[in-house]
C-alpha cells in the first residue's frame, strides 16, 4: 500500500478524478445559476408603470400577472438566443445596443443659458421664428383624364356658381390658411406662385398642378408675423436646449471614438 501511495500514476489518476468531479460540480452550479430567473420587485413596478403610462390606468391583478408572464417569456427567449449566439453579427441588435449607449452619454440636464446668450442665439436665427404669410383659397379643378382639353375648358368656364363647376377633386375645394411652402409642397411651384401673387377675390387664369388644371380665387390673407423674442421665448429656449444637448452627445461620441484606433480597409 505504501508503494502504491508513492506511485506517480496513482497520483495522476487521483488528480484527474478530482478535476473531473470538481468540473462536474462547478458546471452544475453554474448551469443552475444561469437558469435562475428572478423577477425583481422593481422590475414588476417598472412594468406596471409602463402599462399605466400607455393605458392611462394601473393594471388589474390579472393584467399584472399577464405582464409578468410576458416579461419572463421575453427574458427566457433572450437568454436562449444569446446561448445560441443569435445576438452575434445581427445588425438590428447592434444598432439597438448602440442606441442605448448613445442614451447613456446623456449625463444630465443642460444648464440653461443666460438671457443675453439666449437673445444672441435667437438673433442669429430670427427667420426661423417668423410666422409666414398664409392664404386661404377656393379652387375649381379640371381633370386631364376626364377631358380632351382641360386647360381650354377651364379657361372658358363660367365660375358664377363655382361649386357646381369642374370635376371632383380628392381634397376639398376650399383650402387654408396655408403658407407658401405648404402650397408649393402639395401643389407645385406654379400653383403656389399663382396663389401668393393673386389679388383677393379674383379668379385666376388656368394653372397646372400635379393633379391637373385649376382656377383659383384667394379669399383671405393672413399677414406675416415678424419674429419677436418675447413672444417666441419658450420655443427659443426649447430649441436652444435641444441643440446644446445634441452638441454634448455628439462630443461624447467623438470622445468615445477617439479611444479606438480606427482602420478603414480599402
Amino acid at each position: 500500500m505504501s508503494k502504491l501511495s508513492r506511485d506517480p500514476l496513482i497520483h495522476f489518476l487521483a488528480l484527474g478524478a478530482l478535476l473531473f468531479v470538481g468540473h462536474a460540480l462547478w458546471s452544475t452550479l453554474v448551469t443552475r445559476a444561469d437558469r435562475q430567473l428572478i423577477v425583481e420587485t422593481r422590475e414588476i413596478a417598472r412594468q406596471s408603470d409602463l402599462f399605466t403610462i400607455e393605458n392611462g390606468r394601473a393594471p388589474t391583478e390579472a393584467e399584472l400577472q399577464g405582464i409578468i408572464v410576458a416579461f419572463v417569456e421575453e427574458e427566457v427567449l433572450a437568454r436562449e438566443g444569446e446561448r445560441l449566439g443569435l445576438d452575434q453579427d445581427d445588425t438590428v441588435i447592434r444598432r439597438r445596443i448602440a442606441q442605448k449607449m448613445r442614451l447613456l452619454t446623456d449625463t444630465g440636464p443642460v444648464t440653461e443659458p443666460s438671457e443675453a446668450e439666449l437673445k444672441t442665439w435667437f438673433n442669429t436665427r430670427r427667420e426661423d421664428y417668423a410666422v409666414a404669410e398664409r392664404r386661404s383659397l377656393q379652387h375649381v379643378f379640371f381633370s386631364d383624364d376626364r377631358r380632351a382639353d382641360a386647360k381650354a375648358d377651364a379657361g372658358v368656364a363660367d365660375l358664377t356658381d363655382w361649386t357646381q363647376v369642374g370635376d371632383p377633386f380628392i381634397i376639398a375645394r376650399e383650402l387654408g390658411p396655408l403658407s407658401r411652402n405648404k402650397v408649393q409642397q402639395d401643389y407645385g411651384g406654379p400653383f403656389a406662385s399663382t396663389v401668393f401673387d393673386a389679388e383677393v377675390g379674383v379668379w385666376s387664369d388656368p394653372v397646372r398642378s400635379p393633379f391637373g388644371i385649376h382656377r383659383i380665387r384667394v379669399t383671405e390673407v393672413t399677414p406675416r408675423i415678424e419674429p419677436d423674442f418675447t413672444r417666441a421665448r419658450a420655443e427659443v429656449l426649447a430649441d436652444w436646449m435641444d441643440e446644446a444637448n445634441t452638441a454634448r452627445v455628439d462630443q461624447a461620441m467623438r470622445d468615445l471614438v477617439a479611444k479606438y484606433d480606427v482602420i478603414v480597409e480599402e
